[in-house]
């Protein structure tokens, strides 16, 4: 049941992958939605998934908008990212917690989804074209993912002893039969990494195309008050 639901978030970020192509590249992800029939993987999807990301974050030189709103955004999630990172290192290894505190993941997931909104706003304010808010989503999107995911990879494989006592941890790897804590952490978040790829590139091309409407509703309105002024 869980490969049949990654399977279909698949086919959908494929989908949404390709409807941000140019027309002319469109044939490529048309091509990529069929070779997930075949793909029998994780890894064999994450990398047909990354092949459409590389397809439409890098359109032809004839549409550098696109480009430039990809390399902006990935720019902005890289920075972004600073107090992420911070925070999860603070939260791992410096000031470990036998539990997820609720109000912190909640406040980390609000602050991902502001940055994705501003890469789409950036994108709006650099670019006129319609997919450009939903391209800068995706990279921002896949830029927070690889950054968080080799993070956490540090700080466990850096901080076993701390990591290793988690009582999640503690938990899977009775449950997975393995006889090495540092091999079951490596091996779940080699397992873990597609699907937050996956996950916040979605949320990219969601709340990226949301901040760019934002981002153009504000310029319009600014325009209108300062032909109208209001006396």
């Amino acid at each position: 049941m869980a490969g049949d639901a990654q399977a279909g978030i698949t086919r959908r970020l494929v989908a949404l992958l390709t409807a941000a192509m140019p027309p002319s590249r469109r044939h490529w992800g048309g091509a990529m939605s069929a070779e997930l029939a075949y793909a029998r993987s994780r890894g064999e999807r994450a990398r047909l998934v990354l092949g459409a990301a590389r397809v439409a974050l890098l359109p032809p030189p004839g549409v550098a908008d696109y480009r430039r709103a990809a390399s902006r955004s990935a720019a902005l999630a890289a920075i972004a990212y600073v107090p992420l990172g911070m925070g999860l290192y603070l939260a791992n290894a410096v000031f470990p917690s036998p539990q997820d505190s609720t109000a912190g993941d909640l406040a980390m997931d609000a602050y991902l989804l502001v940055a994705l909104m501003a890469a789409g706003a950036l994108a709006r304010r650099a670019s006129a074209r319609p997919g450009a808010p939903v391209i800068a989503g995706i990279a921002a999107g896949l830029v927070l993912a690889v950054l968080g995911m080799a993070t956490l990879a540090a700080i466990d494989n850096s901080f076993l002893s701390i990591v290793s006592h988690q009582p999640g941890k503690i938990d899977g790897f009775r449950a997975s039969g393995m006889t090495s804590m540092r091999a079951y952490i490596n091996s779940n978040l080699e397992a873990t990494a597609p699907g937050v790829a996956i996950v916040l590139a979605i949320a990219g091309a969601i709340f990226g195309a949301i901040g760019g409407a934002v981002a153009q509703e504000a310029a319009s309105t600014w325009s209108h008050l300062r032909r109208h002024p209001r006396r």
